[in-house]
């Protein structure tokens, strides 16, 4: 009698695995990814192929034993890490700032393209910057045999979009576009942190627009769930951004209030109120990102897809930072949410704005949690120690501050910043 229990444990068991791991398959046998630059891969100032590579969307497609396809880029813009090491010369800068492609592919299954938001995901192609963008035409014509004349017609209006939507997108059509024509079974759907993020890098709230995130967003998910074959997906909430590395605080001397508050890491100084952001701005971009953050747990529970909230993880980190232990037990320490330092592991790329090889790892790692959580799998989590010992930049810091304000070449481009930016 017990042998046969035993026999039909052990049936049950390889059944239930069975099943578990079949439905693991489906669930990631096409993964698809709509999002923005920290989907892309952009660091420093560019994205290029082995940024691409360690992206979250790269990383836990493949510990889910699958893979998603994307368009490498070769540029545009600068990796700093590379120029400021001195392993990109004239000839490496100059095709880096132009950009291009490596291999490419029809129909991506990847299409998370840098300084995207919903909006973007809706309208922008390879091609136009805005496919519903339209505009006033003459269009000449016979009226009758002797008379040539004109009347005012609505056409396209498509402009040139951004070199990351041209060499990410090409001739595929805009991310959603993209999406519906892949059909995916698992969906990796955050693009909310350019609505946001926006102050920040402009140190203005004038980007800020309500009706618009909550109507594009609400569209991109409402032709999510049309499409039929998604069977779930993940979503993260965005960051506290007054946060990021990017922005430092400032005493005005005079003690004015609009001139203290937050400004760019690389302002020395400050000239305007357009160069910080207060505490009233502050106060208003955190009223708003609680916005933005509950319509995305809405959305998530709505279609249900896993739940990552960045804003907790981040807040958690830049507080208490993230632990970096190997398997013998050695850590190199407690990873901060900055850039690296000697001796201070860090989260970000060198514009304070990105994660780094590592903190794509961490995010990564804490996708797979939500999605373990939410649909009962055990996809693997990225070794972080590893993760943090392969990153170049957290084994070989650069103080990006310190060359701005002691070297002349960073001297002259914080003076040319600060005239321009």
């Amino acid at each position: 009698m017990k042998t046969k229990l035993n026999l039909f444990l052990t049936m049950f068991f390889v059944s239930v695995f069975s099943i578990f791991s079949q439905s693991q398959s489906q669930m990631f046998s096409k993964p698809g990814v709509i999002g923005d630059s920290l989907s892309q891969g952009f660091f420093g100032a560019t994205v290029e192929k082995k940024t691409q590579n360690w992206a979250y969307p790269v990383l836990v497609a493949k510990q889910a034993g699958s893979n998603v396809t994307y368009n490498e880029l070769k540029g545009p813009y600068l990796n700093f890490e590379d120029y400021l090491n001195g392993d990109c010369g004239p000839i490496c800068m100059g095709s880096s700032i132009l950009g291009g492609n490596g291999a490419t592919y029809s129909l991506p299954t990847h299409a998370g393209i840098t300084g995207a938001d919903y909006t973007n995901v809706l309208r922008t192609s390879g091609k136009c910057e805005d496919i519903t963008a339209k505009k006033m035409e003459k269009e000449w014509y016979w009226a009758s045999w002797y008379w040539y004349t004109y009347r005012w017609v609505e056409v396209a209006d498509c402009q040139e979009p951004d070199k990351f939507h041209q060499f990410g997108l090409r001739d595929s059509g805009t991310q959603m576009e993209i999406m519906e024509k892949v059909k995916p079974s698992f969906l990796f759907g955050s693009v909310g942190a350019n609505h946001v993020l926006c102050t920040a890098l402009s140190t203005s709230l004038d980007c800020l627009d309500e009706a618009r995130y909550y109507r594009d967003v609400r569209e991109v998910m409402r032709r999510v769930a049309a499409i039929g074959t998604v069977k779930g997906g993940v979503i993260f909430t965005v960051p506290n951004v007054t946060a990021i590395a990017y922005l430092e605080s400032y005493k005005d001397p005079s003690n004015r209030a609009n001139y203290t508050g937050l400004k760019a890491f690389y302002r020395t100084s400050v000239s305007s109120p357009d160069h910080v952001l207060d505490a009233n701005e502050v106060a208003t971009i955190s009223s708003f990102l609680t916005k933005v953050n509950n319509e995305l747990k809405a959305q998530a529970t709505a279609l249900g897809f896993a739940l990552t909230d960045a804003k907790v993880l981040f807040d958690d980190i830049r507080d208490n930072g993230r632990l970096i232990q190997s398997s013998s037990g050695y850590s190199p320490g407690s990873a901060r949410a900055n850039w690296p330092m000697p001796n201070q592991p860090g989260l970000f790329g060198l514009d304070g704005v990105h994660p780094n090889m590592y903190g794509h790892a961490v995010l990564a790692n804490e996708l797979i949690d939500a999605i373990n959580a939410k649909y009962g799998y055990n996809i693997p989590s990225i070794n972080e120690y590893n993760a943090w010992y392969n990153d170049s930049l957290n084994r070989h810091p650069i103080d990006l501050k310190k060359y701005l304000t002691e070297s002349l070449f960073g001297q002259f481009i914080t003076w040319v910043i600060g005239i321009f930016a």
